[in-house]
C-alpha cells in the first residue's frame, strides 16, 4: 500500500478511536465512514475513585471513613459503526457492567447489561453543498436505552429511564500529515420513561442491595468535547490529547447516595490522552493493518456533585473494508 494511501486510511481508523469504553464518549465523532465499511471495538474499563465533588464542589470521602477506592467499575462495552449510505454512518454500542461500592459494613456489588446506545450520525458538508475538503461537520443524534436491568439494585448499572441526545462534531485533518483535530457539543434529554428498566420488591433487613424504586427525574445536560490526534511511523503509533465534560442545565443542589451513585444533576470535566499501536501498518499484511490496540486515561480535574474518578480503558479494533 502506498504511503499516501496509507496516511488516509490511518486517518478513518484514528478518528474513530476515540469511541471508547463509555458509551456517552461517541457523540463528538465529526467524520463518517465511507458507504458499506464496518467499524468495531471491544473495551475494558477500570474506574476508581476513593473520593467524591460535593453538589457545591467540595472534594470529600467517596464513602465517609472508607480509606482508598470505595468506588470500582471493571465494565466491558461493545462498540460499532456500519457506513449505512456515503454520509450516513449507524453506531450501536453495548455495555456489560461490573460495579463495586464498598461502605464500613458492606461491599456492594451488581453485574448486569447496562444502557445502550443506538444512534447515527450525518456528515451535513455534502447536504449543504460544500465541496471535499479538509473540513468536516457532522450531526449526531442518539439514544442511550436500558437493557432491562433492575434499576433498584445498589449500585445500579443505570439510571433506568431512556435518555436522548443531539450533538454537533467539527473536525480538521492536517493531511498529507497523519494528524486532526475536532470538537463537539450539545444537548442530552433525559426523560422520564423507565419501562425499559424494571424494579423488584425489596426484603427490608435481608436485601441489603436493593433499595427504593424512587424514579426520579433526572436533569437535562449539555455535551462537550474536544481531542487531537497525531501518527507517527507510517501509522504505526497514534497519540491522542482528549477532553470531554458534561454541564447540567440545572445546578446541582441535592448530593447523590454514595451506595448508588448516579447524580439526577452533575457537572464534571474529564481530562487525558491516548497512545494505540497497529502493529501490521509496517508490514506488508494489509488485511490487518487497521487492527489496533490501544490505552486511554482519565482524570477528573472538575467535578461537582460526581464522582473524583479515575478512568482507564483498554481496547481492541479493527476496521472491516468490504
Amino acid at each position: 500500500m502506498p504511503a499516501k494511501a496509507l496516511s488516509a486510511s490511518l486517518l478513518f481508523s484514528i478518528l474513530y478511536f476515540f469511541a471508547s469504553g463509555t458509551t456517552n464518549h461517541a457523540f463528538a465523532q465529526a467524520w463518517t465512514m465511507p458507504k458499506g465499511e464496518y467499524f468495531v471495538k471491544i473495551t475494558g474499563s477500570s474506574v476508581t475513585a476513593s473520593d467524591q465533588y460535593t453538589f457545591d464542589g467540595r472534594t470529600v470521602d467517596f464513602v465517609d471513613g472508607v480509606q482508598g477506592n470505595a468506588f470500582m467499575d471493571q465494565s466491558l462495552y461493545l462498540y460499532g459503526e456500519f457506513g449505512f449510505f456515503e454520509n450516513i454512518t449507524l453506531v450501536l454500542s453495548l455495555p456489560y457492567k461490573r460495579t463495586f461500592i464498598e461502605d464500613l459494613a458492606f461491599k456492594y456489588q451488581t453485574f448486569a447489561l447496562g444502557s445502550g446506545t443506538v444512534g447515527a450520525r450525518f456528515s451535513l458538508l455534502p447536504l449543504l453543498g460544500a465541496k471535499p475538503s479538509a473540513l468536516s461537520l457532522s450531526l449526531n443524534l442518539g439514544a442511550h436505552i436500558p437493557l432491562g436491568y433492575t434499576r433498584n439494585f445498589a449500585p445500579s448499572v443505570g439510571a433506568g429511564q431512556i435518555d436522548a441526545q443531539a450533538t454537533l462534531g467539527i473536525g480538521y485533518s492536517f493531511y498529507p500529515v497523519a494528524a486532526y483535530v475536532q470538537a463537539g457539543g450539545g444537548y442530552r434529554y433525559r426523560s422520564s420513561q423507565y419501562m425499559f428498566s424494571k424494579a423488584t420488591g425489596c426484603n427490608v433487613g435481608s436485601d441489603i442491595n436493593c433499595i427504593r424504586d424512587l424514579q426520579p427525574t433526572f436533569g437535562d445536560e449539555f455535551l462537550f468535547s474536544a481531542e487531537a490526534g497525531m501518527a507517527f511511523m507510517n501509522g504505526m503509533l497514534f497519540f491522542q490529547a482528549l477532553g470531554h465534560g458534561v454541564w447540567s442545565v440545572n445546578e446541582p443542589i441535592i448530593g447523590f447516595t454514595a451506595v448508588n451513585p448516579i447524580p439526577t444533576q452533575q457537572r464534571y470535566i474529564k481530562a487525558g490522552g491516548g497512545f494505540s499501536i497497529y502493529p501490521f501498518r509496517i508490514t506488508r499484511i494489509y488485511s490487518f493493518a487497521d487492527l489496533g490496540i490501544g490505552v486511554q486515561y482519565f482524570i477528573t480535574p472538575y467535578g461537582r456533585n460526581a464522582i473524583q474518578s479515575q478512568d482507564i480503558f483498554v481496547g481492541i479494533e479493527y476496521r472491516i473494508r468490504l
